[in-house]
């Protein structure tokens, strides 16, 4: 099949926002799914927008999901959902279903043993009635930011830090070789900030406040109790400080050493923002942002990659 044909479409799926990008395009959506009760379901169709049938059940995806979504939290979402998500995002963007399609696609080293398994789910699709039989290329997440860095020598040690929502992962490549041995991930990332937050919040007002009202309070930086404005700055500045110092502890425990020789150490992902203005990072002379904007890096690399 010549390449002129395929539709080339890179997707990554983050546990916030899946970000896409063909061709000229590249956006971005809530990682949220929504399940639609049988009531709900008779009065909406399968021609409403973001609305799928999908398992012999119809869900909202996207943007429009975000009120009752499903949690996004775990591997097994991505298992489950990540179907739909593909699906939903190739209709964004426009390309036609009916011609061949190749996905290039990442999965967080903390899930890495399980990257069969997700090409399994996602290398056959069938939405609406409709199936797909994708080509997938799949990557190690951040692996898009190394192959999006503005660097062509790739000699010697490169780091990348690459800071999800949910994820937290720690990639080392060697002449442009990644490093397995060397590389590694968590489940910390800046939904540590977001938990902190919620339990200042707690603290300060006795209110529950779910994950979405303390994304939004993160976000504008003020929150409303009772009609009135309060300023939180001082509360998540606390909260940023607190991640960034987890955050160094956790490089230098482990990679303590590597830091101070690594060519560069890139910073990238959704979560860079929240360290965009921290001195330490800026005044070492090793460690790098990708460019903005930050949550497009890896799709960017698994594109062009």
């Amino acid at each position: 099949m010549s390449n002129d044909l395929m539709q080339k479409i890179a997707i990554d799926i983050g546990y916030g926002d899946t970000k896409v990008m063909t061709g000229d395009k590249i956006f971005k959506f809530a990682s949220a799914i929504e399940k639609k009760k049988d009531s709900e379901a008779d009065y909406f169709g399968a021609d409403e927008d973001d609305v799928y049938e999908f398992g012999g059940r119809k869900y909202t995806v996207g943007d429009k999901a975000l009120t009752n979504a499903v949690s996004t939290r775990g591997f097994n979402f991505l298992v489950k959902y990540s179907p739909l998500i593909i699906f939903h995002a190739i209709k964004k963007a426009g390309l036609d279903i009916s011609k061949p399609i190749e996905i290039s696609t990442g999965l967080s080293i903390i899930n890495w043993q399980e990257h069969k398994k997700f090409v399994d789910v996602i290398k056959q699709i069938n939405v609406n009635n409709e199936i797909l039989n994708p080509k997938i290329r799949i990557m190690a997440q951040g692996q898009g930011i190394f192959l999006n860095y503005n660097d062509k020598k790739n000699e010697g040690n490169i780091c990348v830090v690459d800071i999800g929502y949910n994820t937290f992962d720690f990639l080392v490549f060697t002449d442009g070789k990644p490093r397995q041995d060397m590389s590694y991930a968590t489940k910390k990332g800046v939904n540590e900030i977001i938990v902190e937050l919620q339990k200042k919040i707690k603290k300060r007002f006795q209110i529950d406040a779910s994950e979405q009202i303390a994304k939004k309070v993160f976000t504008d930086k003020i929150i409303e109790i009772y009609g009135e404005k309060i300023d939180l700055s001082d509360e998540i500045e606390d909260a940023k400080v607190d991640y960034v110092d987890f955050l160094f502890d956790e490089l230098k425990s482990k990679d303590g050493d590597l830091l101070k020789y690594a060519k560069k150490v890139i910073f990238s992902g959704g979560g860079a923002y929240f360290l965009d203005d921290i001195q330490i990072l800026r005044n070492t002379p090793n460690f790098v942002f990708s460019e903005k904007p930050y949550e497009y890096a890896n799709v960017k690399g698994y594109y062009n990659g």
